[in-house]
């Protein structure tokens, strides 16, 4: 049985099993033995009782007695007669006054003698417990074992939380049978550890005290190979534990029809409960201490081992972190290692990259190395510093400077950590990187390389360079450093079969007839390019041989001007000399001395033949003659159509006068770009610019600027000439116009060309150019011709009467002026002022209805009323005229700015949208919603407050859950059955729940229709042949059929007596048939006389006889029970309806035989009730009644059945007695008419 395993549950290495999977077991070692073996291998704290101590976190949702007594019976009790006691667990228990409370913290083990004499206690009949313990921190669990004084429950759930109870699991489901309670968990064997099945072993009915429950966390029979996996880890750690309840373990009787209240005895009641576990170290220590003072038999904080931290060990301490941190397991070192940084450091981390790296070796990585120290252990020098292998690494003054040479090394004075070797350059050596390599030569800091390669020319030079200077020796055609030039007057080392050719410069562009030995380049004039230097460089040019050009308007006449001459100066471009003048200019600019021709330009004004004399040598005109090219250069535009032998000469010619080339000077504003041409130096204007260098204005333009030069725009019919300023761009005006165009009229005169005088009447000086309205009126005047006083003043200009400021109440401008215009009346001298909106009276010094403020205040003002459009716009006392306060709110509003909807109300106010609150005043608070007037609701939403269960804007539903809105408090509770109904929603109007089949009642708390028993435990179908039936068909609690007049039978679905015919119509027999009946009804008065000999408990008989009273009274309960059977109860019904035949002699013979056949059916069910096996009790049970509760019918004995048989049949002798002597059989006439009667019935 289930309760002999009990006894090796602490002994058995089953449970405890589970942790030495995890962690080794040592209980039995002492604690100085633990702490040796710690540093070198896993440990574990003891296993312990993880509920001692921790009462105060015990919890169970049901316990009786804790409102008063509560009265409870125990089954089978056999060790008094007393078999119901009562629970009062109002206060703790005690051995001495108060053994009745039977609170949760009884279940905690204390091994006192009088254990089995308190426990734990659920209320009685209710199915849905839980116990729970909540521990203080996180702990490893091992099993748990319950110990039940009452049977085991039918079904039950253990869960387990890791988060303090926010998240649940479940552990195992326990159940007799599985597949009713829990349909959804596997009731099969469990495939893996963590597999969720439903347990049936430790659900059935026996024992009926001193029953277990046992949870391993780990089934023993998987194999765990890592105990730290996740899933292990979920399964083990916990920081509650659920035991819940969920079906008593009931025998069936609570639904018999002879008890009251069945279920008095079913229950839960536990004498301990033992949750064993131990503090949860990962394997990192072997004892704990207590967690913010709890004490408790096994505590919770780990005092950490193998260099580990915290709560559970989960972590290395500081300055451990070289390995990873793992969970203690088996003989393998786990132990936090101390990180190696040679004393340069403090503090680490670990890196789990480095410690892959490194093969596992290493992971910790100091932090803030000093020392100039870095590196993961602070191995490395910084960078600049280089170890001395002089010294330890553990030296803090091993590092030293690289002292790398500047020139030679890159990386800004890297070196290597460890040899303290400089980067060189490409072509650089040494630990300094200080020389060059060999070939190489002139060590300089801005050589990327750092020296230069030997470059001595391989055809001109003989052998390398000097390492120093890179000097190369040459042979006799090659000159230079790099021996790779020519010879002066040759270029080209090795470009030809000849090796060198001879320079070609340009006789003019050059300097000599020396070049370049490299790659022929001439030794150019300035600005001139190209390797013969023939071309200037781009922005420069060759001038023309007329580039000296001297403008005659621009020469000086040092004498005095006479008056009688006509002016002869006409502006730039041209001048006019006269006969006999004379002009002199000044020659500055010329680059050198030299032969120069001189060119005069100019146009007689009188055809006359001129001789130009030349005061050049004779040498020099032959040889302009000669080759003729002088005369075609100084022809006026001809520079692009001279020939090109002649245009190279000229060039040449023009570079040697000038030395070299000519800036072109090409204005930055007035050109397009910096070039010009290479002969003659002519820039690329903008628009309207002329001149070489684009730097003036062309005739007609002005304004030179970025994007040129603009047209002048004179206007023609205000101008004098088209001609304007260069500058300015002002045209000639008329005395009339003016304007830069000359396009609009002098002030005071409008209406463009014509410029007419402005008409103002004396009171401005200016008026509009194009319409001629005034503008500017002096002395308040305003109007097209200042004929009208201004706003705020009143008089008549046009006749001369001044404009006067109007008095509303004060002067305008003065900050208490409220009109805008005003009026005089020449009869009466007054002035009316006509009020801005807001103000009234005469002079505007008060406020119009619907406004405010204090006008006696200095920049005071009317405003309007800040009442939301809800007050009466004339109505002079809708808001106070000082404060603006609202006083008269309409459309249901309220608030100094009518800005909120008044009790009773709802809405937007500011929008004029109150409406009042239609509130149901079935649903609505009481107080918020009183007789006589309207109801309170929110007053934006229109939200009325609802009474409890009730919901809806209007309050005129009730919530789900409630019904019944026309109550007197509104809506209560639906208060359905919550194992009985599919839910809490109940009809509203009628309360009725949705009940489950077989249930039924408002509340389905009571058994269906056509249903008996008690709804708290089942309720069973009636089985009532509905045709036989009334309504309803059965009683509610004992599920007797309820048979209408004319029918019988337990399931009412036969005639009575004194009925016959064919079932269901069952009709009147003959009145005969009541005479039989009295002889059947005698034969149950004789078996319920059987019971008048049974003696009751109390009475004084003999020994002898005691023991007969017990066989009696045990015989008559026999054929009570035997009484029930369908089968007895079918031939009693046969001697019924054998009493309804003749009462002839051989009638009568023929009923005692049918009786006496009777009892040989009856001999052998009582036979078969001797070899009934336990197995077949339920089979047994269905078979007599399905209602039976049979628990063992072993007691009953051959010789009791056999009493049994004789007793019936004595009664059957006695009813065939009563028959014989019946007067019936003394008439033979009487007896034919009877006859006819049985035949008619």
């Amino acid at each position: 049985s289930q309760k002999t395993s009990r006894s090796g549950i602490y002994n058995l290495p089953d449970p405890v099993s589970i942790a030495a999977v995890l962690l080794p077991v040592t209980q039995l070692q002492d604690p100085q033995e633990l702490q040796d073996q710690c540093p070198v291998s896993s440990c574990s704290p003891q296993l312990g009782d993880l509920m001692l101590g921790r009462a105060a976190q015990l919890s169970a949702s049901s316990t009786c007695g804790l409102d008063g007594p509560h009265n409870y019976c125990i089954i089978g009790y056999l060790e008094e007669e007393k078999k119901c006691f009562t629970c009062d667990s109002r206060l703790s228990y005690n051995h001495y006054n108060n053994q009745n409370s039977h609170r949760i913290e009884n279940i905690i083990t204390t091994f006192d003698p009088e254990r089995k004499t308190k426990w734990w206690q659920s209320e009685n009949g209710v199915h849905q417990v839980s116990i729970q313990l909540d521990l203080e921190t996180v702990f490893q669990f091992s099993h748990l074992v319950l110990s039940f004084k009452s049977f085991r429950p039918a079904a039950m759930l253990v869960e387990r939380s890791k988060d303090f109870g926010r998240t649940w699991k479940v552990f195992r489901y326990f159940a007799e049978d599985c597949s009713l309670h829990f349909p959804s968990a596997s009731n099969e064997p469990a495939d893996s550890v963590d597999d969720i099945i439903c347990d049936s072993r430790y659900s059935g009915s026996e024992p009926s005290t001193d029953g277990e429950v046992v949870l391993k966390a780990l089934d023993p029979v998987f194999e765990i190979q890592n105990p730290y996996a996740p899933n292990i880890q979920d399964l083990i750690t916990l920081t509650n534990i659920r035991v819940n309840f969920t079906r008593l373990f009931t025998l069936g009787d609570t639904l018999s029809r002879r008890r009251r209240n069945p279920q008095n005895k079913y229950y839960y009641a536990l004498y301990n409960m033992v949750v064993r576990g131990s503090c949860f170290c990962n394997g990192h220590a072997s004892r704990c201490t207590p967690v913010a003072r709890r004490q408790g038999e096994v505590h919770g904080r780990c005092v950490c081992q193998h260099n580990t931290a915290g709560d559970n060990c989960e972590r290395c301490q500081d300055f451990h972190h070289d390995a990873p941190w793992r969970p203690g397991g088996g003989d393998a070192v786990v132990v936090c290692r101390r990180c190696n940084c040679h004393g340069h450091s403090d503090s680490c981390h670990f890196d789990a990259v480095r410690f892959q790296a490194t093969g596992g070796v290493s992971g910790g990585v100091c932090d803030s190395c000093r020392h100039d120290r870095m590196g993961p252990q602070c191995e490395l020098c910084r960078p600049f510093l280089y170890r001395d292998p002089q010294k330890v690494t553990d030296d803090p003054h091993a590092c030293r400077p690289c002292d790398c040479d500047a020139a030679g090394s890159h990386g800004g004075g890297l070196c290597d950590a460890q040899t303290g070797q400089c980067h060189c350059k490409e072509n650089v050596e040494g630990r300094r990187c200080d020389r060059c390599k060999r070939g190489f030569f002139g060590l300089r800091v801005d050589d990327p390389a750092g020296c230069h390669v030997c470059r001595c020319h391989v055809m001109g030079s003989v052998g390398s360079c000097d390492q120093l200077t890179g000097s190369c020796e040459c042979d006799n055609l090659a000159s230079g450093p790099l021996c790779d030039r020519c010879l002066v007057g040759f270029w080209g080392l090795g470009n030809s079969m000849i090796r060198c050719s001879p320079c070609d410069c340009d006789i003019g562009g050059a300097h000599s007839n020396m070049c370049s030995p490299d790659d022929g380049h001439c030794h150019c004039l300035p600005n001139m390019i190209g390797q013969r230097c023939s071309d200037p460089a781009p922005g420069y040019f060759l001038p023309s041989l007329d580039y000296f050009l001297y403008e005659a308007e621009l020469a000086i006449i040092p004498r005095q001007r006479t008056h009688d001459r006509p002016i002869t100066w006409t502006g730039l471009g041209l001048v006019r000399v006269l006969e006999g003048a004379g002009l002199r200019f000044t020659v500055d600019n010329l680059p050198s001395s030299s032969d120069y021709q001189l060119v005069i330009r100019y146009e007689t004004e009188v055809m006359r033949t001129l001789r130009v004399i030349c005061f050049c040598s004779q040498t020099d005109l032959e040889s302009f003659q000669r080759f003729g090219c002088v005369g075609l250069a100084a022809e006026l535009d001809t520079q692009d159509s001279l020939p090109q032998l002649c245009e190279g000469l000229i060039k040449s010619t023009s570079a040697r006068i000038h030395n070299g080339a000519v800036l072109c000077r090409c204005n930055v504003v007035g050109s397009l770009g910096p070039s010009c041409t290479k002969l003659g130096g002519f820039c690329e204007c903008k628009q309207n610019v002329i001149g070489r260098c684009c730097d003036t204005c062309a005739p007609m333009t002005f304004g030179f600027g970025p994007d040129g030069c603009k047209p002048c725009g004179c206007d023609p019919g205000g101008s004098v000439s088209e001609l304007c300023d260069q500058v300015r761009g002002q045209c000639v005006c008329r005395s009339e116009v003016t304007g830069r165009r000359c396009d609009r009229c002098q002030a005071g005169l409008w209406g463009f060309p014509w410029c007419r005088p402005c008409d103002c009447g004396g009171l401005s000086d200016v008026c509009d150019q194009e319409s001629g309205v005034c503008l500017d009126c002096r002395d308040h005047a305003a109007g097209r011709r200042c004929d009208r006083c201004l706003e705020g003043y009143y008089g008549n200009p046009v006749s001369r009467q001044p404009c006067q400021p109007c008095m509303c109440p004060d002067v305008k401008g003065r900050g208490r002026f409220f009109a805008t215009s005003c009026q005089h009346d020449p009869q009466s001298l007054s002035v009316t002022c006509h009020c801005r909106d807001g103000h009234s009276g005469p002079r505007c010094d008060r406020c119009s209805p619907g406004f405010y403020g204090d006008l006696t205040l200095p920049g005071a003002s009317c405003a309007e009323c800040p009442c939301n459009n809800n007050i009466d716009p004339d109505d002079r006392d809708a808001c106070d005229s000082l404060t603006g306060e609202c006083l008269r709110c309409r459309h249901d509003t309220i608030g100094p700015g009518c800005q909120s909807c008044r009790p009773g109300y709802y809405g937007n106010a500011l929008v004029q949208n109150c409406k009042e609150c239609s509130c149901d005043r079935r649903g609505t608070e009481v107080t918020r919603c009183p007789l006589g007037s309207s109801c309170f609701c929110d007053a934006r939403t229109g939200q009325c407050p609802c009474r409890t269960g009730v919901v809806g804007v209007l309050c005129d539903d009730c919530e789900d859950g409630y019904w019944n809105l026309d109550g007197p408090s509104g809506c209560q509770p639906c208060s359905c059955d919550p194992v009985n109904s599919f839910s809490n929603i109940c009809h509203k109007v009628t309360g009725q729940c949705q009940c489950r089949p077989e249930f039924g009642g408002r509340q389905c708390d009571e058994c269906g229709e056509n249903h008996f028993g008690n709804p708290d435990l089942q309720c069973i179908s009636c089985d009532c042949n509905l045709e036989g039936t009334e309504r309803p068909s059965c009683d509610p609690e004992t599920g007797e059929c309820l048979c209408r007049t004319g029918v019988s039978g337990i399931f009412c679905d036969e005639c009575s007596l004194g009925y016959s015919s064919a079932f269901p119509a069952c009709e009147d027999c003959h009145p005969c048939t009541a005479v039989w009946a009295e002889s059947v009804t005698d034969v149950q008065r004789a078996a319920q006389t059987m019971r008048t000999f049974i003696p009751r408990h109390g009475d004084d008989l003999r020994p002898g006889v005691d023991r007969y009273r017990q066989r009696l009274s045990q015989m008559h309960s026999e054929l009570d029970g035997l009484g029930k059977s369908f089968f007895l109860l079918r031939h009693i019904h046969t001697l019924k309806r054998c009493c309804l035949l003749s009462p002839s002699a051989s009638n009568i013979k023929h009923i005692y035989k049918v009786t006496s056949l009777s009892l040989s059916p009856l001999e052998v069910r009582t036979h078969s009730l001797q070899n009934i096996k336990p197995h077949n009790y339920r089979k047994l049970k269905e078979a007599i009644d399905p209602n039976m509760i049979l628990i063992d019918p072993s007691p009953l004995l051959n010789t009791e059945i056999d009493n049994i048989r004789l007793e019936f049949k004595k009664l059957l002798d006695s009813l065939k007695e009563k028959m014989i002597e019946d007067p019936y059989d003394e008439d033979d006439d009487e007896e034919e008419e009877n006859m006819e009667g049985t035949e008619m019935c």
